[in-house]
């Protein structure tokens, strides 16, 4: 009796074990060949404004692409203000459509390819995001810079080593732009780059032409004509936007862009670290009474947790356009790291292309 009695008790156990067990969801979508790239980036900030880390994840076909990101602001001001954010977007070539999913809330929004909202029908900047712009060179008003002269040399060095399980060589590379305004002031931009390369493979070719197929069909469906730069995309924004009233759009551009120059550099980039700054007193500005009493203003103290957040932008705003008066010794304007995690081919399922199902369409704010 008593064996009998503990048999039914292991059945109704395992019975009951197996009532409560969760449902596995077969993903019964089409495996097809997927290029998986995944990247992360070290940003120190322009003056340390707002310093910042991400890692990017891209999922590629050549009509479809899905990328991940996480971005944790790293500064004692970052850190607070922007946390640590996390995004998803889909981009559907074969259907003219963007999703951008809330992985938290179980919601996504929907637009065109080429986007819902205008640029110049956008709401204006709240006033905590007007305090987090960067800081621009300080200039005399009405002055611009021109290219005078431009250096670009690139050298390898010999040194070897392993990232990521990738085997990669060393190239050094310094880039001088020497700048003038209207009255023969000389201002130097001098930016040293850390270029660590790996050999292609034929794995490699495949995973980087899906991207490439992408990249074409993309420009084709939304007209776009801008020329790729040799700088990582941030960095050359970060650059351009402080250099913004400094230097003409057309020199800007020229400023950012070395050509063929990088031909001498063999394989594809896995890490690459960048310094730059800039020495010399083309279009610097003249102090006056009122600037060098300007420290010597007093922020309110904010009364509410509103007023706390902007109040924290604003006097960080603040510091870190008087930081970018003076220059800072040792320091450079810019340090950025973008580096290669892995660069891969695979199988994946159709279904990382589409929204899940219990996600709810929302409006685009």
């Amino acid at each position: 009796m008593l064996r009998n009695f503990l048999a039914a008790v292991v059945i109704s156990v395992s019975i009951a074990g197996c009532a409560t067990k969760p449902v596995e969801v077969v993903d019964s979508t089409p495996l097809n060949s997927t290029a998986v790239i995944e990247k992360q980036v070290v940003n120190n900030g322009i003056k340390g404004f707002f310093p910042y880390e991400s890692t990017e994840r891209h999922y590629v076909r050549a009509n479809m692409r899905r990328d991940e990101s996480t971005l944790k602001g790293t500064g004692t001001y970052s850190s607070y203000l922007v946390g640590t954010r996390s995004g998803t977007k889909i981009a559907r070539i074969d259907r003219d459509l963007q999703w951008s999913l809330n992985t938290e809330k179980e919601e996504y929004t929907e637009c065109p390819l080429k986007g819902c909202i205008e640029p110049s029908k956008r709401a204006p900047a709240k006033q905590n995001e007007a305090a987090a712009k960067p800081p621009e060179a300080q200039h005399e008003s009405d002055c611009t810079m021109s290219i005078a002269h431009t250096s670009f040399t690139v050298k390898a060095t010999g040194q070897k080593k392993s990232i990521n399980g990738f085997d990669t060589d060393e190239y050094q590379v310094a880039w001088v732009v020497n700048l003038r305004d209207k009255t023969a002031r000389n201002t130097t931009s001098t930016l040293n780059m850390e270029i660590w390369t790996t050999p292609l493979t034929q794995a490699m070719r495949d995973t980087l032409g899906m991207e490439d197929k992408y990249a074409r069909a993309f420009a084709g469906a939304i007209a776009d004509t801008n020329k790729p730069q040799i700088l990582p995309a941030d960095a050359a924004k970060l650059m351009s936007a402080y250099l913004a009233n400094s230097l003409k759009p057309g020199d800007r551009n020229a400023f950012l862009d070395a050509g063929k120059q990088m031909e001498k550099i063999k394989g594809y980039p896995i890490s690459t670290h960048l310094a730059w700054n800039m020495d010399g007193n083309a279009c610097a500005p003249k102090e006056t009474k009122q600037e060098e009493n300007k420290s010597s203003s007093k922020t309110s103290i904010p009364t509410s947790a509103g007023g706390l957040v902007s109040g924290l932008a604003g006097m960080f705003a603040e510091k870190k356009t008087d930081e970018a008066m003076k220059e800072s010794e040792g320091e450079p304007i810019l340090s950025f790291t973008a580096e290669v995690k892995s660069l891969k081919t695979e199988p994946l399922h159709d279904s990382i292309f589409t929204v899940p199902k219990n996600y709810r369409l929302v409006s685009q704010p």
